[in-house]
């Protein structure tokens, strides 16, 4: 485990900072950006709503995240990641469709405050610290090891480009190993332009205005909507985000962060934006070694995360279509390759830290993997609970194996 700092010892930012920590706080809103962010053109399409409607979402998730973020990581000197629930996204594509945008915004917050209640709980947040070690690498090396299948298939359509940033990777690891992921965004964007791979479109610098909705709140929109919403920030934001401070030896009270996490997304609501949770997948990047050489100041990555996303909510739309001007491909092998440390530390903490023929950590990874939901939750949530199961079982058998003695010499 990381070795932290005492509670007591007062930050300061501007010392702890470092060029790294400035660079994977950019790299983390770059990706973040390119990524998920962009699911909100399919949601707005789905659901019929307007350009505003869709950069006010998009404006009170980058704006209240950075700030959540930036607030929890300097209050408790640990790389917190605030961003919005990912499923969640995924879900409202088909759910939010036929649900009249105002009983929408009322089931947003409806389940913010359900996640603010899960705070106040205290045998939920003990049951998140009490995740085995080896257990929370291995879902964290779950989440990661898309990123790098699709740095892959990226590379099978677009060999010259992936190829030129992988080989920039490797050559910058050997020699500045800080600098390798700075060097990989900087050759992706040459490389995209010497081939002839970018895709220029008009863009306009323009404040984003955000459009205030007010709540309206509906049986029908709180159990198909908010329910399902609360359902999915826990099981496939907050218990893989503290997977992910886990495994880099980071263990924050739960409490708190839900609670901050419930409040921001209260505020978001009103500007019709869904959960604002713990991150998970791109926490990875503020919590690994290549945001700062020493891990007890890793926390001023989040922060410069955090200031770069307050940054862009200002300007929400115009960074959203500038991301559209690198190719996908650059984009996919960015993500991968920035994570790529992470996957390995993941994978030895999760086998390295387990009981010599345990199961449990093998069978987090493949079941978190496997992509299934039943019930509608996520497999972060069944990958970590088989897990658990198998964790438990194995150690029962451990304490009623028989004592095995050798036997007594005849006389």
């Amino acid at each position: 485990m990381t070795s932290l700092p005492a509670a007591s010892t007062p930050p300061s930012f501007w010392r702890d900072s470092h060029p790294s920590a400035v660079l994977a706080g950019l790299i983390t809103m770059v990706i973040g950006w390119a990524g998920p962010n962009v699911l909100i053109y399919a949601v707005a399409q789905a659901a019929g709503l307007s350009d505003g409607q869709a950069m006010s979402w998009l404006w009170a998730h980058a704006l209240l995240a950075g700030l959540t973020g930036i607030i929890l990581s300097l209050r408790t000197r640990v790389p917190v990641l605030v961003t919005w629930s990912t499923p969640g996204i995924a879900f409202l594509v088909t759910a939010l469709p036929g649900i009249p945008f105002p009983e929408a915004v009322g089931a947003f917050l409806t389940s913010g405050l359900l996640v603010l209640g899960l705070g106040l709980f205290p045998p939920l947040t003990r049951a998140l610290q009490s995740i085995p070690a080896p257990l929370a690498a291995a879902l964290n090396a779950a989440i990661l090891l898309p990123f790098g299948f699709r740095a892959l298939q990226a590379f099978g359509t677009a060999p010259a480009l992936v190829g030129a940033m992988i080989a920039a990777y490797f050559a910058l690891r050997a020699v500045a190993p800080r600098w390798a992921v700075a060097g990989v965004l900087l050759t992706g964007v040459v490389a995209s332009g010497a081939l002839n791979l970018w895709d220029p479109q008009p863009v306009a610098l323009a404040l984003t205005r955000p459009e205030f909705v007010v709540p309206q709140f509906s049986l029908h929109a709180t159990l198909n909507l908010a329910l399902p919403l609360t359902l999915l920030a826990f099981t496939g934001q907050f218990v893989p985000g503290f997977g992910v401070l886990k495994t880099s030896g980071y263990e924050p009270a739960p409490g708190p962060i839900l609670r901050a996490c419930g409040t921001a997304s209260v505020a978001a609501a009103f500007a019709g934006c869904h959960n604002l949770t713990l991150g998970a997948l791109l926490a990875n990047i503020v919590t690994g070694p290549e945001a700062h050489p020493d891990a007890r100041k890793r926390y001023t990555a989040a922060v410069w995360a955090g200031v770069f996303n307050i940054i862009v909510a200002l300007f929400a739309g115009t960074v959203l279509h500038l991301m559209g001007i690198l190719p996908a491909q650059a984009i996919a092998a960015l993500a991968g390759l920035a994570l790529l440390a992470a996957m390995g530390s993941s994978l030895q903490a999760a086998f390295q830290g387990s009981a010599a023929g345990s199961l449990a950590a093998p069978v987090v990874l493949l079941v978190a993997l496997s992509g299934i939901s039943p019930l509608g939750i996520g497999a972060a949530f069944w990958g970590i609970l088989a897990g658990l199961a198998v964790y438990v079982i194995e150690r029962r058998r451990a304490v009623r194996a028989p004592l095995k003695t050798e036997p007594a010499p005849p006389t």
